[in-house]
């Protein structure tokens, strides 16, 4: 997997080559099913399904687009989900930083994939 640079020194929105865009989803989708309480199958699950299995992968798929920089439609395809759905997950969890106890959750999953993607970086630079 190869992590590239957009020329900024801030690890955010740093861009997965296509090979890795599967391997980062799915880490995104571990990381937030452990944060959030729900089972691993229920979130990669092809429908709905509950409530908190929904928003869990609406999480996922917040994260994917919004803090690394994938486009919808990237995203979509990795979720097996509609552009759209993304667009509407984006939404949803946008409104849903209003709540500042989630907000922290967020917060704290966004400073993980940061340091996960700084290890890959630094990985990279010494080999």
């Amino acid at each position: 997997m190869t992590i590239i640079d957009c020329g900024d020194c801030n690890v955010r929105h740093r861009f997965v080559d296509q090979a890795g865009r599967e391997g980062v989803c799915r880490f995104i989708e571990t990381l937030v099913a452990a944060a959030l309480g729900i089972g691993l199958a229920e979130l990669r699950a092809q429908g709905r399904g509950r409530a908190a299995a929904a928003f869990a992968r609406q999480t996922a798929m917040y994260l994917a687009h919004v803090h690394l920089g994938m486009s919808l439609s990237e995203v979509g395809r990795t979720f097996s989900r509609d552009r759209t759905t993304v667009a509407h997950a984006c939404a949803r969890i946008e409104d849903s930083r209003d709540d500042p106890k989630f907000d922290r959750i967020l917060a704290c999953l966004e400073t993980t994939l940061d340091g996960w993607q700084r290890s890959f970086a630094m990985a990279g630079r010494s080999a």
